[in-house]
């Protein structure tokens, strides 16, 4: 077992069988990482928009999410850089300080794949889906704006699961009560 200071410093993503397909990770027993804080957790897919793969990544404990557009095969096979890239952005776009950046991206460091295990999250990743499926419709893969999609799946959306609060105001919220 491992201490809580590892399991602070540690993302655990609950990857779908699609994702599962995309990766050459090893698939943990989920019950190994029961101790990690639930703002460090997140469930992960691979959908496909305008016939490219696309990552969806959205955090357990408060809804933040992530939608990576037109990944490539060597872009699985170094998935933990290119989360870990792409989340200091979306930490940029929507202007998240950066103490609770640096945190987060600190935890980033390590990652670890399991089996998803939260319904709830599932059933909201699929709504990002079908948000991100109706706005790049119709849209020639270059003309599609990744910042517009991940700032409004961020900071418009409400999910009914999250307390009538979009993503970005329960991720500030969830360090607000630390």
């Amino acid at each position: 077992m491992t201490s809580y200071d590892e399991v602070d410093k540690l993302f655990v993503i609950g990857a779908t069988k699609k994702l599962q397909n995309e990766i050459n990770k090893p698939i943990e027993n989920i019950e190994e990482y029961n101790e990690v804080p639930d703002i460090h957790q997140w469930h992960g897919n691979i959908v496909t928009l305008n016939r490219r793969k696309c990552l969806i990544l959205m955090n357990n404990a408060t809804g933040l999410n992530l939608t990576l557009l037109g990944l490539r095969k060597e872009q699985f096979e170094h998935l933990d850089s290119v989360i870990k890239g792409s989340l200091r952005q979306l930490f940029q776009l929507l202007d998240v300080e950066k103490g609770i950046a640096d945190e987060m991206l600190a935890a980033a460091d390590d990652i670890a794949y399991t089996k998803t295990n939260n319904r709830k999250i599932l059933g909201m990743m699929n709504e990002i889906k079908f948000f991100t499926e109706d706005t790049v419709m119709g849209q020639a893969y270059e003309d599609i704006d990744a910042a517009e999609i991940n700032n409004f799946n961020n900071k418009t959306l409400v999910f009914s699961g999250l307390d009538k609060q979009n993503p970005y105001d329960q991720f500030i919220a969830y360090f607000e009560k630390q």
